[in-house]
């Protein structure tokens, strides 16, 4: 059977869940639909995996496969692109839950718009989650291919349940090999990184449609069966993790910038420092409120960390050697970003 539309879920480690997930799914699942469960060669829970492979192996809408070795988080992001083999595909955390009804109006919606590339679709809270973390519900926006596109919707989430792509597109503009080439740059967030690339090439839109209800967070053990553990300053949102992150997003602006193929490099030059001062703005915001609690609490002082940061972004710009007819324009908006946190 051709199927048109696949539900991609990304998991390690988390069998007897997923195993719950599938069984869910396939209660409602559209006859067109199908169900990709890619496994980042889990050790634990595997008798519940092997339930899952059973299942695809008597039920042509669900495919399983097993990764012979972990390739991260990132590493299973790219296998979405390579595996899934219908024109538009979703991607679900092993935590979340679908909302059917939402994903099926978003894709009537995408469906007529003949080079739209991405949808960030709204994120919901399921009845078992006493306290919302990432549910949010965006504004119905579109944004045309290029600029446009990149600084309407770059930047705007973090979380990756519920982002819907047309694959035909991104194949048709070789987009997957430059994700693949840098996605190590990208190991947080490899999909905001392929927002900026598909941005620069397709038209991309939100929705204010909700596809996805946000499940409870699970704790996750490694193949000793030990939790894995982010320290509240160290890891992924530590303050040198963020620089990190900071640090190839800019270099991933350049990277989609240069696909729009301006003949000026001036012009090139300006839409970089545009989209980097969102860039700016996110980063801010992440570290001088989201985090900010937890590096305080582990003595880190609050007025030098944002202070260090400001001057943080502006070396990660003034040495271009472009940036000397825009430099005091460019001085003054990172002054003001950093003012308003202050």
């Amino acid at each position: 059977m051709i199927f048109d539309f696949t539900i991609c879920i990304i998991t390690f480690n988390r069998g007897k869940r997923v195993l719950s997930l599938v069984n869910t799914l396939l209660e409602n699942l559209e006859k067109n639909w199908c169900v990709l469960i890619l496994d980042n060669a889990s050790t634990n829970g595997v008798e519940y995996y092997q339930k899952i492979h059973n299942i695809s192996k008597i039920n042509k809408q669900v495919d399983y496969i097993k990764h012979d070795v972990n390739g991260q988080f990132h590493g299973n992001y790219l296998s979405c692109f390579k595996h899934t083999k219908t024109k538009h595909f979703m991607i679900l955390s092993d935590e979340d839950f679908i909302n059917h009804s939402g994903v099926k109006s978003v894709l009537e919606d995408i469906k007529l718009k003949e080079n739209l590339g991405m949808c960030r679709a709204s994120i919901g809270t399921h009845e078992s989650l006493k306290v919302d973390l990432n549910s949010f519900v965006f504004a119905n926006s579109f944004y045309k291919a290029g600029e446009e596109a990149m600084k309407g919707i770059c930047f705007s989430g973090n979380y990756i349940s519920g982002i819907i792509y047309n694959l035909d597109l991104i194949k048709k503009y070789d987009l997957i090999p430059i994700l693949e080439k840098n996605i190590e740059k990208h190991a947080a967030y490899p999909h905001i990184y392929f927002d900026l690339l598909i941005s620069a090439k397709c038209d991309v839109m939100r929705s204010s449609e909700i596809v996805v209800l946000e499940g409870v967070p699970e704790k996750t053990l490694d193949e000793r069966g030990i939790e894995y553990t982010t320290f509240e300053h160290v890891g992924m949102y530590g303050f040198g993790a963020r620089i990190n992150q900071f640090f190839s997003l800019r270099d991933g602006i350049f990277d989609a910038v240069n696909l729009l193929k301006k003949e000026n490099s001036t012009d090139e030059f300006i839409i970089f420092l545009g989209i980097y001062l969102l860039l700016v703005q996110k980063y801010f915001y992440l570290i001088a409120d989201c985090n900010m609690h937890s590096y305080k609490k582990n003595f880190l002082e609050e007025s030098l960390l944002k202070e260090s940061f400001y001057y943080i972004t502006t070396s990660a710009v003034f040495a271009y050697p472009q940036i000397e007819p825009f430099k005091e324009t460019v001085l003054s908006a990172l002054t003001d970003i950093y003012q308003s946190h202050k």
